[in-house]
């Protein structure tokens, strides 16, 4: 069924929630509630949060008909003994299993892609130098049996195999999606006690078919179970999310907290997330590390094309040219961006500017009213329009001029900068988002 911008929605059952606002359980673990932008929750359905494929996973009720259930009606979570393996181990795997088993490969629940040995380097680099003393890997089983060399680490991953090469005490076999322990969580509860010397991080590398509102669910019941072990106020705990640069808008919303730092992550099992191949993309790994740890703190190697920016007191891409008027180093896809005037911000090489859009956009010709359409107007923050179609204008009866600043006429700047927004427009700064009210 073709639901066009009907956007998918999905209610994520809390930590601790009570009976009546339990969701049923399918195998691997609490079900999601989706339901479309334009209906109730009610009208609704549950579903597997990891596997959206019915193949994978056939659960799948109506959300009305959920109902009246009362404890006792709940089917408990299934847990899982850890695995009893007794035959010796095999000299000839190596260590790390993951250069040795055949990768999963379901995009939107678990597909396995291992990191390359520069993102191995470069990510237990960066925790020598942030002082970090155990890693949760969710999701991350390469990175996992390479930290487990140097540092204390755990690995959270819906893959049983690597129950073979690990014992409970550095896996569980969990499903990220909702925060389900499929073993015994007893274990990892107790990676979880910290001595006043530790500083603990979580690194995910989840599929990129995942929902960002899932994962970031995840991260939060993380950090609130890790303060209830070590009896802590409400304590942020450093992250590091490797996601796809195109995302970060959804993490954005879901964490503001989050920042992009330009490292590209490359793989070895990837014909595009890569540096190298005949497939590999012109601007490199689109792959990028999300993370609440202050960007200056992040240092990125000099020897793979990086470079510090005194200016924005970060390490960035060399290609990536600070621009003054925009007060930032503005590319987050390896290209070298260029300052539109017209816009006033920095736009992709390629783009061209539309008068009559009053935006840059990718390609000549493009329908204007189906672009305009999905723009957020800079006048009111809303979506939908452009600034000489936002109601505000003939709502005050503003005099706008045709070229340059609609408020005030001059061509130097846009309304985003304008003095006399202040006269029309109070904006507020929460949570890492502007928002715009009218005066």
């Amino acid at each position: 069924m073709d639901h066009g911008g009907d956007k998918l929605m999905l209610i994520v059952e809390e930590d601790d929630a009570e009976p009546a606002e339990q969701h049923p359980r399918c195998q691997h673990g609490p079900t999601v509630l989706f339901f479309r932008q334009s209906q109730l929750p009610s009208q609704g359905y549950f579903s597997c949060s990891a596997h959206r494929d019915s193949k994978l996973c056939s659960f799948h009720l109506p959300a009305d008909q959920w109902k009246g259930y009362n404890s006792t009606d709940l089917p408990l979570p299934s847990v899982k003994d850890y695995p009893e393996y007794i035959r010796p181990r095999d000299p000839n795997i190596p260590e790390d299993p993951t250069k040795n088993i055949t990768a999963l490969s379901q995009d939107k629940v678990n597909a396995q892609y291992f990191f390359d040995e520069a993102a191995l380097d470069f990510l237990v680099e960066q925790c020598k130098n942030l002082g970090i003393t155990k890693v949760v890997c969710m999701g991350a089983p390469r990175l996992h049996f390479r930290l487990r060399r140097e540092l204390s680490s755990f690995l959270l991953d819906l893959d049983e195999r690597f129950a073979e090469h690990l014992s409970a005490a550095e896996f569980c076999l969990y499903n990220m999606c909702n925060n389900h322990f499929l073993y015994n969580r007893k274990p990892f509860e107790d990676f979880l006690v910290c001595s006043t010397s530790d500083s603990l991080l979580i690194v995910t590398d989840p599929p990129f078919g995942c929902r960002t509102e899932l994962i970031s669910h995840t991260l939060r019941s993380l950090r609130r179970l890790h303060n209830k072990i070590n009896r802590m106020p409400l304590t942020p705990l450093p992250i590091f999310w490797i996601y796809p640069y195109y995302s970060a808008s959804h993490i954005k919303q879901e964490m503001p907290e989050m920042e992009m730092c330009e490292y590209r992550i490359n793989y070895t099992n990837h014909l595009r997330y890569t540096n190298v191949g005949k497939q590999s993309r012109f601007c490199g790994s689109p792959v990028r590390l999300f993370s609440n740890v202050p960007m200056n703190l992040l240092r990125l190697p000099l020897k793979e094309g990086y470079k510090y920016c005194e200016k924005c007191d970060c390490y960035t891409a060399k290609e990536n040219l600070h621009c003054d008027p925009c007060g930032k180093c503005p590319s987050v896809n390896g290209q070298t961006y260029r300052h539109c005037n017209f816009c006033d911000t920095c736009v992709k090489p390629n783009y061209v500017h539309c008068p009559n859009c009053r935006r840059c956009t990718q390609r000549e010709g493009h329908e204007c009213t189906f672009y305009q359409s999905k723009q957020l107007c800079w006048l009111c923050g809303q979506r939908g329009h452009i600034e000489t179609s936002c109601p505000y204008l003939k709502l005050r009866k503003i005099k706008s001029s045709k070229h340059g600043c609609l408020l005030c006429g001059k061509s130097n700047h846009k309304e985003r900068t304008c003095n006399l927004r202040r006269k029309y427009f109070k904006d507020l700064e929460f949570m890492g988002k502007t928002l715009t009210q009218r005066v």
